[in-house]
């Protein structure tokens, strides 16, 4: 019985043990010689010792030695008069020298009082249970420090009935307490950070297990303006989250309903995701965050409540927020406006082309079907350019250019058409240099983005070209053929429109090749046909030289020959 620490123990059992401990130190009073056999050592005893009322009988006193509890007895004095193997193991001290110690001399200074109430009660027949008495150790123990014993005093007797000392079971829960010690220590450091009024601990809120506020943190009281003292003590959802005018008023329904089906999942010990939670704060401000709730457990893992942590954008971070929201709105009504004006645009497209069909039809001379054919090269890239609706595959690279077949001339007709009147506003003049006069060609390719390009880069060069007299813009054309094969040709041109000092910006140029967020319209424009070029495989180059008067813009690309 007392091998298997059974629990709790009967009187009569109690009365066994301490029958067996009399037996053993040969306490028995001398009317019991006649019927125990005093010769024998309490080692080497094999008295039984009936329990009355039960028809159990206990083993041999020898065996209390190798007991897994430690238990020891004191006499009337208080005087060790018991001290088991076990005892001696965990306090170091063995039973030799232990017995007739005064039990006050084996315990820690705090543990006196105690030891001297339970002697005192004891002797009266009051016998204690569950008392913390803490031990010295010595060597080879005392390095491991004291030993916390939780004991049970009972009171040893004679056949007389007479208390003649006091016998201790004690239970070694040393390792407990050290566990435990630390457990508290860290649930009050962790109690210490939550409470903490630094700003980089966030709003906090736990429950118990049966859905009562147990904490409500600094940081919470002051983002819901519901103080502390009304929080705690109450039911989570409907005394502190309510609908209602009083405690902290969510949003809606909705809201309060998810927060409960959080709450439940955990106390069912699911995993839960974070839920949108929102509720009015001081000065009846809402708050959006984020919830994220995980359950509180105890020292042997059973749940215990939630612990919910809200995630509240900063300030900062929230004027970013509301900037990018008011940004995402105006990206949106430009796109809107984008495609309003495009709609507008497409209808005078229409009416030119039915013009200019209709003059097609009409007896024109020569040089007129040239300007005609001019407008309608005009009117086909004005017509491209207000149905191009992906601008990113511009600027990422991935757009496919047409391939068509063009007049080389006709195009360049195009593109100088279209800075003549920009031309006579600024009084510059634009040449079409005759040393690089193009014999007629036709080419394959996309003519209508070369020309959008070339009218572009040709309009900024009159643009920021000096006001004065005799200034000019040329644009000259080097074709040079390359022979692949015996039916391929390639036609290598070279682009370049060369204006006076002092050019076109250093900023609009950096714009050009490096887009950014805060780009000029004319940057824009630069580098949306620089793209393009390069789209059609070609290369862009802005030459600028203290040494020279005049800046080139060089455009090389090359198409295929159209025999």
């Amino acid at each position: 019985m007392v091998k298997r620490r059974s629990a709790p123990w009967e009187d009569m059992e109690m009365d066994a043990i301490h029958s067996l401990l009399l037996i053993l130190r040969g306490s028995l009073q001398d009317d019991t010689r006649n019927s125990l056999r005093p010769e024998v050592e309490a080692d080497d005893c094999q008295m039984i010792v009936s329990v009355p009322g039960d028809n159990k009988i206990l083993q041999t006193v020898g065996e209390l030695q190798t007991v897994t509890m430690p238990i020891f007895a004191v006499d009337a004095s208080g005087c060790i008069n018991g001290w088991n193997a076990k005892a001696a193991e965990i306090t170091g001290l063995s039973s030799e020298e232990a017995v007739g110690l005064s039990l006050a001399h084996l315990v820690m200074d705090e543990a006196i009082d105690i030891v001297k109430r339970i002697l005192s009660l004891g002797l009266q027949g009051i016998e204690e249970k569950n008392v913390e008495i803490k031990f010295k150790t010595y060597d080879p123990q005392e390095k491991n420090g004291p030993v916390l014993l939780v004991v049970n005093a009972c009171c040893s007797r004679d056949t007389d009935e007479n208390i003649i000392g006091i016998c201790f079971f004690g239970d070694d829960v040393t390792a407990q307490k050290m566990i435990t010690d630390k457990y508290t220590k860290l649930e009050g450091d962790y109690a210490g950070i939550v409470r903490s009024p630094c700003p980089l601990v966030p709003p906090i809120f736990m429950t118990n297990e049966e859905g009562i506020c147990v904490e409500w943190n600094d940081a919470m009281e002051k983002l819901s303006g519901f103080n502390r003292e009304a929080a705690v003590g109450n039911m989570l959802v409907g005394e502190v989250f309510t609908v209602e005018d009083f405690g902290c008023r969510v949003k809606d329904h909705d809201t309060l309903i998810r927060l409960r089906i959080l709450l439940n999942r955990i106390m069912a010990g699911e995993n839960v995701d974070k839920i949108s939670f929102g509720f009015f704060g001081k000065d009846d401000r809402c708050i959006d965050a984020l919830l994220s709730a995980n359950a509180r457990t105890d020292s042997e893992w059973r749940t215990k409540g939630a612990i919910c942590f809200l995630h509240v954008a900063s300030a900062e971070l929230q004027y970013a927020l509301q900037r990018q929201k008011f940004s995402e709105q105006a990206a949106a009504h430009s796109v809107k406006m984008l495609s309003y004006m495009k709609i507008l645009i497409r209808n005078p497209i229409c009416g030119m082309t039915t013009a200019r069909h209709l003059m097609e039809k009409s007896d024109l001379s020569s040089k007129q079907r040239e300007l005609v054919r001019t407008r309608e090269l005009c009117e086909d890239q004005l017509a491209k350019i207000v149905n191009d609706s992906d601008i990113s595959a511009i600027e990422e690279g991935y757009l496919i250019p047409d391939a068509c077949e063009f007049n080389l001339g006709e195009a360049l007709d195009a593109v100088m058409s279209q800075v003549m009147s920009l031309s006579h506003e600024r009084q510059v003049q634009v040449i079409h240099d005759p040393l690089h006069e193009i014999p007629p060609m036709y080419l394959m390719g996309d003519n209508l983005r070369l020309q959008q390009a070339l009218a572009d880069f040709l309009s900024n060069a009159v643009r920021f070209a000096p006001v004065s007299e005799g200034s000019s813009v040329v644009l000259s054309v080097l074709p040079r053929k390359e022979q692949f094969g015996k039916k391929i040709e390639l036609v290598h041109l070279e682009f370049r429109i060369t204006h006076p000092v002092p050019g076109i910006p250093q900023d609009l140029i950096q714009e050009m090749f490096h887009h950014s967020s805060g780009m000029s319209r004319e940057g824009l424009g630069l580098y949306i046909s620089h793209k393009l070029i390069k789209i059609m495989n070609g290369t862009v180059q802005y030459l600028r030289s203290e040494e020279t008067s005049a800046f080139p813009f060089l455009v090389d690309v090359e198409f295929p020959l159209v025999n």
